[in-house]
């Protein structure tokens, strides 16, 4: 297993593939853009991993809370990704064929024309109740569905 960067180019096959979080996509959501700034600083993470496990696993549990109420509290259509967004991803990384992200979990194959150049974003979907995963199989991909019995 590898950790890649957020964004990453890859191949599936022949096919240029932009793998990402997604999150950075989710522009109109600026306290969020703000919030997770603040947690990518050097001083953040310094801070957070010079604490003990328990207290970091503690911190994690509350920031999860947190995230939850506050998402109550918002629009829809803040928390999903913005459109010039995913089309500036897509012409910085030279249209990829597949844009496959997370984030959102609103699991869906959207299809772009940018400039002559068709892409399409895959969004996977959430793991709370039903996991989901995109298999490249026979040089095309595919979205499964994990059963949660």
């Amino acid at each position: 297993m590898s950790l890649l960067k957020d964004p990453t180019l890859i191949s599936l096959g022949d096919t240029v593939t932009l793998i990402m979080h997604g999150d950075t996509l989710c522009t109109d959501d600026i306290d969020y853009q703000k919030w997770r700034a603040e947690v990518r600083s050097r001083e953040w993470i310094d801070n957070f991993l010079g604490k003990p496990l328990t207290e970091r696993i503690q911190i994690c549990k509350e920031l999860r809370d947190q995230s939850e109420t506050k998402k109550k509290n918002k629009s829809d259509l803040i928390m999903d990704v913005n459109e010039t967004a995913v089309e500036i991803i897509l012409q910085k990384n030279n249209y990829p064929k597949y844009l496959i992200h997370g984030h959102t979990h609103r699991p869906k194959i959207h299809d772009y024309l940018l400039e002559s150049h068709f892409s399409q974003r895959w969004v996977l979907g959430d793991w709370h109740m039903n996991g989901n995963y995109i298999l490249w199989e026979e040089n095309k991909l595919q979205s499964k569905l994990l059963n949660s019995s």
